[in-house]
Formats: structure tokens, C-alpha cells, sequence
């Protein structure tokens, strides 16, 4: 009863925040509500999808913001910034879980560590190099998400359909060195790729742990968090090219923060298998309406 209304209590201080902020943000709530206020019931959904699944914010930000007609680099840093609040406490939020005082959180939550050190700089390196160098797509970025989101929802089915009755407990505490190699490259390729389209290092780095016999719920919290990491690290390009729709992000922002603290409630009432034919086949019906 105690766990219940501490929930209630932070959602319902969630919701005053919104609308403290909402109010106080801009000369005409009331007009700013009745154009952008959609977009709060976006972020929520955004926040939901990503923190729950470990595919970042991208995967709903990214189409919708493409159907509504905005420039592809607006909707790419607007997509960035609004993962900065969603995907941040949903970095906290699953922080909490693996660090609970189950004795079996307490020994995973170093491997998780050991997991995102091999990860994150890669994937900042693979941001900065787009950023800065620059590196251009080798595509449209409308067909490279297209693609990217088809690839791994095939590969998150085929691992939940075919080898769903294995155990992905491994039980180990440390990864090899094979492994340790593996995540580096396949972050800083998720890294360039998120540069790209918003989306990649959460979806890559959850897949690889997946496929290499790691839990859902590892996956998905590793995920999470090298995503809000690395969003956090390739938001100031963005800033100073001032390519933020800063009216979509007044209430996005507040919805993925809404978002992300319910976010692993679901995942956790889900469980393993629906979770990852849930991440799955949304990344492919994305995919697939892309193309």
C-alpha cells in the first residue's frame, strides 16, 4: 500500500510540474495548449516505448515529426533534445532497479556498469564524428531509419520466436574480451547512426546483449541508459546550431518525463518474452511504414 501511493504521489507531482511549467513557458497557455499540446501525449508515448523496450525516442518522434512536415535536421535535434528528459529518468528509473537490495540486482548492476563503460565512449566518439567531421549519410535518412528499424525488428522476433525457450540468464559476472570488442564496435557504428536518425546506439546495444544470451531486462536497461548518455553528449551541436522547435519540446518534454517514470512498470508487467515481441514488432511495423 506504502509502494502504491508513493507512486501516486510522484505521478501526480509529475503532472504539476507540467503544468506549472506549461503556464509559466509561454505568453499564451491557452492558444500554445490548443496547437502543441499533442505533443505532451506524444512525449508519453515516446517515453513509454523507449524506456520499456531500450529502442530510444527516435522510433516515435522521428516518423511523426517527418509527417508533420518538419526539416529533417529539426526533427533529428528536437528528437535529441526531447530523449534528454525521457530517456534520462528512465536512466535513473532502472538505475534504482538493478541497485535494489535483491542480492541478484546488486552482482548484475556491476555488470551492467562494466556493459555501458564499453559502450557509451564509443558511441559519443560516433556522434562527434558526424557532428564535427562531419560524415555524411551514405542514404536518405528517411531510408536508412527505414532500413536500420526493419533489420533489428527481424532480429529481436527471430531471438524471442526461435530462442525464447532458452534461458538468457548466463549467470557470469564479467565479459571477455571477445564481447568487450563486439560492444565497442557495434556502439560506435549505433553512435554514427544515431547522429544520423536519433535513433541507434539504445536499439544496438540492447540487441547485442540480447543475442549474446543477457536478460530482457539487462538489455533494456543498458539500452536506456547508453541512449540518455549519449543524446545528453550530442545536444550541445544542436543548441548551437539553434535547430530545436523549442514550442514541440515545452510540452514533450514534460510528457516523456511522465513517460519514463512509468515506463518500467510496463516492462516489468510485460515480461521477458512479450517485451522483446512487443520491441520487435513495433521497430519492424516502423520500418515497414517508412519505406
Amino acid at each position: 500500500m506504502k509502494i502504491e501511493r508513493q507512486k501516486i504521489f510522484w505521478l501526480v507531482l509529475a503532472v504539476c510540474i507540467v503544468g506549472t511549467w506549461c503556464v509559466y513557458q509561454t505568453d499564451a497557455p491557452l492558444l500554445a495548449l490548443q496547437e502543441y499540446g499533442a505533443f505532451f501525449f506524444l512525449g508519453v508515448g515516446g517515453a513509454i516505448t523507449a524506456n520499456s523496450t531500450g529502442a530510444g525516442g527516435g522510433v516515435v518522434f522521428v516518423p511523426f515529426f517527418d509527417a508533420l512536415g518538419m526539416n529533417i535536421d529539426e526533427v533529428i535535434a528536437t528528437s535529441f533534445a526531447i530523449q534528454c528528459f525521457g530517456m534520462t529518468v528512465g536512466s535513473i528509473s532502472w538505475l534504482l532497479f538493478f541497485n535494489g537490495k535483491s542480492e541478484q540486482k546488486i552482482e548484475r548492476v556491476n555488470l551492467l556498469y562494466q556493459a555501458l563503460a564499453c559502450s557509451i565512449p564509443f558511441s559519443i566518439f560516433g556522434i562527434y564524428t558526424v557532428q564535427y567531421l562531419p560524415v555524411h549519410p551514405i542514404a536518405s535518412i528517411n531510408l536508412i531509419f527505414s532500413i536500420f528499424s526493419l533489420v533489428f525488428g527481424v532480429v529481436v522476433l527471430y531471438h524471442c520466436v526461435y530462442l525464447g525457450k532458452r534461458s538468457t540468464h548466463r549467470g557470469v559476472m564479467l565479459l571477455n574480451k571477445a564481447e568487450t570488442l563486439f560492444i565497442a564496435i557495434t556502439s560506435l557504428i549505433g553512435g554514427v547512426i544515431t547522429a544520423w536518425i536519433s535513433v541507434g546506439i539504445g536499439e544496438i546495444l540492447a540487441v547485442v546483449l540480447l543475442l549474446r544470451g543477457f536478460s530482457v531486462m539487462f538489455s533494456v536497461a543498458a539500452g536506456v541508459i547508453a541512449s540518455s548518455i549519449s543524446v545528453i553528449a550530442g545536444i550541445p551541436y544542436f543548441i548551437n546550431e539553434s535547430l530545436i522547435n523549442t514550442d514541440v519540446l515545452l510540452f514533450a518534454a514534460p510528457g516523456a518525463i511522465i513517460g519514463a517514470l512509468l515506463a518500467r512498470y510496463v516492462a516489468l508487467a510485460l515480461g521477458a518474452k512479450k517485451l522483446k515481441f512487443f520491441l520487435g514488432s513495433w521497430i519492424l511495423l516502423v520500418g515497414i511504414a517508412g519505406l
